[in-house]
């Protein structure tokens, strides 16, 4: 007698029937987990889009509200053209005031390499005149040479200036030496604004929330366009002729010619007679 008797054909067919049986579940057991793996992944995926898509909408909206209060401010502690007068003891004057006085007129731009062969030399002694009195030296920070950097240092340099102009003015005078000092070279990248923020931190600002935020968002990035339009557009203040380039420097409304020499142009001694000659009487 067999101990392990042969199933007979219709056992085999019922096992055959229970192990398909057993297949199909574990098939749709796999596709059910699959279709929950497949609907979750999917689930996270629009999550994502519609968080990132959402964060984009609300950045974009943050940063169009921005700009759009910024292009409406104006910094303080300037000229109605656009001017930062100094004067006695370098500290910001009226405009009615800078009549009293002698009164230099500077229209510049950081990327300009001409205007800094004329500021290199003559900074120190137009910080003599202005500190003791003899003068107020109007600076008018303009910006066109965008072009000449490879990451736009004119318009950049000009608004850190204006920011320290606006709450930290009697810092300027030294913030724009030092922003001439750091001039790059024409079409090369100039200082980041992280280098920018240095400049200014070692030269006496306080860098503080208010100059970090006006650095950062450009904050008169639409004034600065404005008053560099105006400048070509309507005579320079106290003259009587459009300012056609940089630099572009009056004494007491006498347009200093420096008949094309850069030579010229960066002797302080040619300067100080040219200041000299068209001094006002006491």
């Amino acid at each position: 007698m067999s101990l392990n008797p042969r199933p007979t054909r219709s056992e085999q067919r019922e096992a055959a029937r229970a192990k398909a049986r057993e297949l199909r579940e574990q098939r749709a057991k796999g596709e059910s987990r699959r279709r929950v793996l497949i609907f979750s992944v999917i689930s996270i995926l629009v999550a994502v889009v519609i968080a990132g898509v959402s964060w984009a909408v609300i950045s974009f909206s943050e940063d169009s509200k921005i700009k759009a209060e910024n292009a409406k401010k104006v910094p303080a502690n300037i000229s109605t053209q656009g001017g930062i007068l100094i004067g006695k003891d370098l500290q910001i004057v009226s405009e009615a005031e800078a009549r009293k006085t002698n009164h230099i007129v500077i229209y510049q731009d950081y990327q300009c390499p001409i205007c800094q062969v004329f500021e290199s030399p003559n900074a120190a002694q137009l910080r003599t005149w202005a500190g003791s009195g003899l003068a107020v030296v109007e600076i008018h920070p303009i910006s066109f040479l965008d072009g000449a950097s490879l990451n736009n240092y004119s318009s950049r340099a000009t608004n850190a200036a204006l920011c320290v102009v606006n709450s930290q003015p009697e810092k300027f005078f030294d913030v724009n030496t030092a922003l001439y000092a750091n001039q790059p070279a024409e079409n090369t990248s100039g200082p980041s604004d992280a280098q920018l923020k240095d400049t200014l931190k070692y030269n006496g600002v306080t860098m503080d929330d208010e100059m970090n935020t006006c650095i950062d968002q450009k904050r008169y990035e639409t004034y600065i366009n404005n008053i560099t339009a105006a400048s070509f557009q309507e005579n320079a203040v106290t003259g009587n002729t459009k300012v056609g380039g940089t630099p572009h420097i009056l004494v007491n409304g006498n347009l200093y010619d420096w008949e094309g020499s850069l030579a010229n142009l960066g002797n302080p001694g040619r300067f100080s007679q040219f200041f000299t000659v068209h001094q006002k009487s006491n």
